[in-house]
């Protein structure tokens, strides 16, 4: 599917970010993301309401974050809730995050994952009731 196809099926806003593998030699970008299921409008209410789907991004020609989370991008120390999830006049995919910590005056820290490839593929990992 594209980015935008993406961003038509599935809505993110309150899910998580909770790890990401990027290879930059085959151009794809891995985001587990847990979903909350029972937000999506196909949702079958006869079914755990979260769970885990992997997001692979596929000839991945722009993946950029910002610099405040430089140091746990790739860890599991990444645990972070997703705000929204648009598309800008470019093309690419922007995950708009806050990462449950605080910056030195108490703030929330918020973050940005800027992503553009040419297809998406979202696998469904396991459902479960929190």
């Amino acid at each position: 599917m594209t980015l935008t196809e993406l961003r038509g099926k599935y809505y993110l806003h309150d899910s998580s970010v909770e790890r990401i593998e990027y290879d930059a030699a085959n151009k794809t970008l891995v985001l587990t993301i847990e979903l909350c299921f029972w937000m999506q409008n196909w949702y079958d209410k006869t079914t755990p309401k979260n769970g885990l789907i992997a997001v692979t991004f596929e000839d991945v020609s722009v993946f950029e974050y910002d610099e405040n989370i430089s140091d746990k991008i790739f860890s599991p120390e990444l645990d972070s809730e997703i705000w929204d999830a648009e598309l800008d006049g470019d093309g690419c995919l922007h995950f708009f995050s806050v990462e449950y910590a605080y910056n030195s005056d108490g703030n929330d820290i918020y973050w940005n994952l800027k992503i553009k490839a040419d297809n998406v593929e979202v696998e469904e990992l396991e459902r479960y009731n929190l």
